[in-house]
């Protein structure tokens, strides 16, 4: 009954908070007490302790000794042993059913335990919200072999593939999501940012949109152009302001062309950008 691991653990009074309640908040805790005299507890222990290693941090197995620790078991009610119960988010969401072999105790785990994809596409985006790109990629592309059918790992995926500047892998999902016929606004915010870098780079890039800016400086299309190239380099607040411009001062189709870009302008920013926020609101009040 000694089996450590880093998703095997021996709590005590003073940890149990963190090892149970704490924990639980970021990953299910399946918490078993036991004592050395029970010996269901001694068939039912191995069990979990090999679950909880070939689950690989599924779920956290805490092991509790009710003689070394009433105090906790009498909290949770316990009456008999072995007395198992999983946590998450700091509440007691099921309890096994008693002693079960390793069928039914699998079952039971699948009950409550997020997927494997989940797992994944939930990691991806710990990640990526860390700036850990890399990693992310690995993790939703993870979530997406699991379950090639959900969008939103496929969504993420995109997103993560195009900050990496894996322009051609993105475009791949995006058209296998067009297969269905629509797109989610995210995804087509993905698929308006590719259109824009693709304007881009047969443009050249910045410094050659500039230069022929410099040669016909009132062309509004140019000035579109070297927007488009601005955001590329990730000076969003320059393309906006110029496209701002341009629908200020034109009344013909160029003045939707300059609305398109700086939505894709906009959509490469972030949704949870408080500049791009400001300038949606300048972009309403300028068009209506």
């Amino acid at each position: 009954m000694s089996q450590e691991s880093q998703w095997i653990r021996t709590t005590t009074t003073e940890t149990f908070k963190k090892d149970v309640v704490e924990q639980s908040m970021s990953c299910p805790v399946v918490v078993d007490f036991w004592a050395e005299w029970c010996g269901p507890c001694q068939q039912l222990m191995p069990l979990l302790e090999k679950l909880a290693t070939e689950f690989d941090g599924r779920f956290i197995l805490v092991k509790i000794n009710v003689d070394e620790l009433p105090e906790i078991a009498g909290a949770f009610g316990v009456q008999s042993i072995p007395f198992v119960i999983a946590m998450i988010d700091g509440q007691p969401v099921s309890q096994l059913p008693g002693v079960q072999p390793e069928p039914q105790l699998r079952e039971w785990l699948e009950s409550f335990l997020p997927s494997a994809a989940v797992e994944a596409y939930n990691a991806g985006l710990a990640q990526e919200g860390a700036g850990e790109l890399e990693s992310a990629e690995v993790s939703l592309r993870t979530a997406v072999e699991f379950d090639g059918d959900a969008p939103q790992f496929m969504i993420a995926h995109a997103r993560v593939l195009l900050s990496l500047d894996r322009e051609q892998e993105c475009t791949e999902i995006i058209e296998r999501l067009e297969t269905r016929g629509f797109l989610e606004p995210e995804a087509e915010a993905l698929k308006d940012q590719l259109a824009l870098r693709a304007n881009v780079e047969d443009s050249g890039g910045t410094a050659a949109a500039r230069q022929a800016l410099e040669s016909d400086p009132e062309n509004m299309e140019l000035q579109i152009r070297l927007a488009e190239a601005l955001c590329i380099d990730k000076r969003f607040d320059e393309a906006c302001d110029m496209l701002l411009t341009v629908i200020a001062n034109d009344r013909t189709e160029v003045r939707d062309k300059a609305k398109e870009a700086m939505v894709a302008v906009l959509s490469a920013m972030g949704p949870k950008s408080q500049h791009a926020s400001d300038y949606r609101r300048r972009l309403a009040t300028a068009f209506y």
